[in-house]
């Protein structure tokens, strides 16, 4: 059957950063607006007990004369809790939330940090489970706090179990509660279930000022608030033994669960120790600062003394803070101390401020910049761990087990946090890690600015990602040869290749200096020709001719004229009569179209060649024009012929006597002055037709005038000829790719005419990591960019396997320049017809490729590497057994999103992110699938090919990795149109329909 590939329809449920989206369902009436008490009720599919709660609430005397509204605050219900009370929330008292929390704990905070936005002075808590005692529960509290200006009241509670009221209590004592040392010693007693009572937590009345909020635990967090608010110094509170304040459900539900499982117990034993703890440092006699999850700070001298819960940290992770930690001020600088198996550390007192918000997004951008720097990231960003340094520089004071190796999910978790905060102003809860079906990066859009913000934060952090201006090398004027002309010769036989042939043979030649002026001539003459190999095509020949002039490759078109007045004359010139009208020799060379065209050129030098030579270049900044002209110096020579292929690099010096050479028609360098000076020059006639071509009539005149042509010189640069039979040869695309590189076999050397059947092959490669870069038509500037990325790798020991997939020799000529000098460990590979993905896939991987424990890198031509250490880490993946390697990716048109990969069950998972780069693998996993894997029906998939490829090898992966040390991969790319997206679509259906590939299967 097949299945559905859609991202949105396969999405499971994950955690990540999301907003609480608190929601106005209801809103209290005008006479509550301003109540000064919010009874506060949370409730998650609690539909069976809410009512109960509803009643008790509106039955307080509070509500009944206007001083108190009911907030109850929906955290994701399913259960359609409205129907069962339907008129009680109708009631004007009465403002119903809705909220995306996760939690009991955030759910509270949630409420909490509401009621701080409204005119209330007070939230009392009840839970959806419980009910309030009597009429009198909230007010008696209200009355003794606002008495007595209190932070919070606790009050007393009785006990219900299976719905009977219990004859146990649970009396809120002043004389223990109120009292540090006896508070300590009845948490400890309650925590390690030495107490029939525990802390009346679910009996609190607290006032909108205090910050302190419930820690995000999975148990007891009631009791740690409770705690904290009545033994740290900072907070006053007042305790009403009677009347009871509520009646607690023994049997609720998240009580229920919690105490099934080991975290409800360790959680309370871990509050007796804090709680001790806690009461410890204020009595030493030192300033006590604070104290969180992990520990107690205090103030001694110049000296700031953290100590640690037995729990909080361990070896390890101090051992990674100690080398981690920066040498700067974006974190304190700290001295570590164990004593009695307890972590401590000592920092300088830097004398900071509280953080005063808004922070600019400047100094907001400078801390993330040097946090990413680092390698590490702060995890645990409020307003309590943000203190400001006297420049304004903001600094992390937080250092424990929430400081964390740098990777790209916690680096967004962080920037959006610190984001929210100081930017925005937002609650230090509003965004927090969630179970959500809403995918992380849709939620943090709605965070206003943010993207914008991250998207400039991770380009100033990776500036190399920038795109230059420079276009292609041709854009820097290295100069003209302003007296030289290219002159490219051309008949119908040539109809079929001429286009590529001229592209080829133009931008070959063309650089490091350019010609003054590009000409193309054609012979119109259609046959029979000298050494004929197809028919002659004029009208193809004429409409590529065109076409080259219309896209700037030629300057101009020449077509020799046909009538006998242009003929004779022009012989008359060269050869001293008039009589012959005919436009080629007794053996059917072309002669009158060639020298009528040297005729055209206005310059003093041209260079002359057929057009189906094959050029090559060793050294792309070898003027060879230059070394030919000074040759030209000398008034005896008159041209200078163009080198073949040599057996060695060395420069060979220009030699030829009198006549020894004729001029080099298929490729050389004419001085047309010396050659008009020395017109007309014989040329037997036979038939009324010239028997001599125009550079053998110049060779035998040289020998009588004591002129030369000159053969020889650097063979940095050279040309090879194919023979008529051979130019239909199935492989002669690949060997003018490979020539235009430099590259031949030791059969061509010192052979003018191409060898077909030596052992023309692009470089294998072997290297244990090699870049596959594809692409068509991709810009030069993105090129550039991709190519710096591999040079700032601290490991150079790299190969490069590059495909053009036919943007043809006018884009990708310059190829070699930019490579530079990673030419030497570069494939390249020019196609001159499109191949599609597949085929380049396979031909890199399976012909290039020689080493089945390579890893293959998949780097698109347009994307580029972020880290310097791509190289290093894949390296020590692939060392400890990886065969599939994904590191993270960044979209500048996604910038929020992440792309962790899935291994299992990738098919419904809509792919599971494996076709996301960074992505790596070894030669041997990539020819382990089948190819029909590869194909829909029986043709390759032509796009998608990342699903394609990465399904199937996923899926038989033995050791897959994902490598996250922060982005590692930076992927540009417009927006596909909708009409591409629906061929995806298509395909992917295609795709996702296939079988998950089994390693039976292979």
């Amino acid at each position: 059957m097949l299945q559905d590939y859609s991202h949105k329809n396969m999405r499971p449920l994950t955690v990540g950063l999301m907003l609480r989206k608190l929601t106005v369902i209801k809103k209290c009436g005008f006479n509550y607006k301003n109540a000064p008490v919010i009874i506060g009720i949370n409730l998650c599919n609690q539909a069976e007990f809410i009512a109960q709660a509803l009643h008790s609430a509106l039955s307080q005397s509070l509500v009944e004369n206007h001083t108190a509204q009911i907030v109850i605050l929906d955290d994701q219900s399913t259960d359609n809790w409205q129907t069962c009370c339907q008129t009680l929330i109708a009631h004007p008292c009465v403002t119903v939330l809705s909220a995306f929390c996760g939690s009991p704990a955030r759910a509270r905070n949630q409420l909490l940090d509401y009621a701080s936005t409204t005119s209330a002075h007070w939230v009392a808590r009840l839970d959806a489970d419980d009910i309030l005692d009597n009429a009198k529960s909230v007010e008696s509290l209200w009355l003794r706090g606002e008495a007595s200006n209190a932070d919070f009241v606790v009050g007393s509670n009785r006990l219900k179990q299976d719905g009977q009221l219990l004859s146990v209590t649970n009396i809120a004592k002043p004389e223990v509660l109120l009292n540090p040392i006896k508070l300590t010693g009845f948490i400890k007693a309650f925590c390690h279930g030495l107490s029939e009572n525990e802390l009346p937590s679910c009996n609190l009345l607290l006032n909108t000022r205090v910050v302190e909020r419930y820690p995000n635990i999975l148990s007891a967090e009631d009791h740690w608030l409770i705690a904290r608010l009545l033994l740290l110094p900072e907070y006053k509170g007042e305790i009403v033994s009677l009347p009871y304040y509520s009646v607690y459900t023994l049997d609720g539900i998240d009580t229920t669960n919690n105490k099934k499982k080991a975290i409800w117990t360790e959680q309370r034993q871990r509050l007796a120790v804090a709680a001790k703890q806690w009461m410890q440092a204020q009595q030493l006699p030192f300033k006590y600062l604070g104290s969180g999850q992990e520990g107690v700070v205090i103030q001694k001298g110049n000296k700031i003394e953290k100590s640690f819960y037995p729990w909080a940290i361990n070896d390890d992770h101090v051992s990674w803070l100690k080398q981690a930690l920066p040498n700067n001020n974006i974190v304190p600088q700290v001295s570590w101390h164990k004593h009695n198996e307890k972590w401590s550390y000592t920092t300088p007192n830097l004398y900071t401020s509280e953080i005063q918000l808004p922070i600019s997004a400047i100094v907001v951008g400078r801390f993330l910049q040097g946090m990413y720097a680092a390698g590490i990231c702060g995890l645990n960003i409020k307003r309590d761990n943000i203190r400001q340094m006297k420049d304004g520089s903001l600094h992390y004071i937080d250092v424990g087990t929430d400081i964390q190796p740098l990777t790209a999910s916690k680096f967004v978790d962080m920037s959006a946090r610190l984001y929210a905060i100081a930017l925005l102003q937002l609650p230090d809860e509003e965004l927090v890690r969630r179970t959500s079906s809403t995918s992380q990066d849709k939620s943090l859009q709605q965070l206003r600015g943010f993207a914008d913000f991250y998207l400039a934060l991770i380009e100033a952090l990776h500036p190399h990602v920038g795109l230059s201006v420079l276009n292609a090398p041709t854009d820097i004027d290295f100069g003209i040869h302003q007296d030289t002309t290219l002159l490219i010769k051309a008949c119908a036989q040539d109809a079929d290749v001429l286009f590529a042939q001229v592209d080829h043979i133009v931008t070959q030649l063309n650089y490091p200096k350019k010609f003054k002026q590009i000409v193309l001539l054609l012979d119109s003459y259609q046959g029979p020709f000298l050494r004929q190999y197809q028919q002659g095509d004029l009208n193809q020949l004429l409409t590529s001719a065109n076409e080259l002039v219309n896209n700037g490759i030629i300057d101009e078109l020449l077509i020799a004229p046909t009538s006998i007045e242009a003929i004779s004359a022009t012989y008359r010139q060269w050869f001293g009569a008039s009589k012959v009208t005919q436009s080629h020799t007794t053996s059917q060379a072309p002669l009158f179209s060639q020298i009528w065209a040297f005729n055209q050129v206005t310059t003093r030098y041209v260079f002359q060649c057929d057009c189906d030579v094959l050029v090559g270049r060793k050294d792309w900044q070898h003027d060879y024009i230059a070394d030919m002209k000074a040759e030209l110096i000398d008034p005896k020579v008159i041209s200078v012929g163009f080198n073949i292929p040599k057996s060695t690099d060395a420069f060979v010096p220009y030699f030829g006597q009198d006549g020894q050479f004729a001029p080099e028609v298929r490729m050389g360098l004419l001085d047309l002055i010396k050659i008009k000076q020395a017109l007309p020059i014989n040329n037997p006639i036979i038939n009324d037709k010239y028997t001599l071509t125009w550079h053998r009539a110049l060779q035998a005149h040289q020998k009588v005038a004591g002129l030369s042509s000159l053969r020889g010189g650097d063979p940095a640069t050279f040309y090879i000829h194919p023979r008529n039979e051979d130019k239909q040869a199935a492989t002669l695309n690949q060997i003018r790719d490979l020539v235009a590189q430099g590259f031949f076999p030791v059969e061509q050397e010192e052979q003018f005419d191409l060898m077909t059947h030596a052992n023309w092959q692009y470089p294998r490669r072997k290297e244990a990591v090699i870049f596959l870069l594809k692409g068509r038509f991709t810009a030069i500037n993105k090129l550039e960019r991709c190519l710096d990325s591999l040079r700032m790798q601290s490991n150079q020991s790299f190969g490069i396997v590059l495909i053009d997939d036919a943007s043809g020799a006018s884009h990708n000529w310059c190829y070699p320049i930019l490579l530079d000098k990673l030419l030497t460990r570069t494939t390249l590979i020019r196609h001159q017809s499109i191949q599609g993905r597949v085929c380049n896939f396979i031909q890199a991987i399976s012909d290039v490729c020689i080493n089945d424990e390579s890893i293959i890198v998949i780097l698109d031509q347009d994307d580029c590497l972020m880290r310097r250490d791509v190289v290093k880490h894949l390296l020590d993946a692939a060392n400890q057994g990886a065969d599939l390697i994904h590191m993270p990716m960044f979209r500048p048109n996604k910038p929020l999103k992440l792309y962790q990969p899935s291994y299992s069950n990738i098919r419904q998972k809509g792919g599971g992110n494996v076709w996301a780069h960074q992505r790596a693998f070894k030669k041997s996993l990539f020819e382990s699938v089948p190819h029909s894997y590869f194909k829909k029906d029986q043709d390759w998939i032509p796009s998608v090919t990342d699903y394609a490829t990465m399904l199937p090898m996923a899926e038989v992966a033995k050791a897959p990795v994902f490598i996250d040390i922060g982005y590692s991969y930076f992927h540009q790319r417009a927006e596909y149109s909708l009409d591409v997206k629906a061929e995806q679509g298509r395909l992917l259906e295609a795709i996702f329909a296939k079988g998950p590939l089994s390693i039976e299967q292979q």
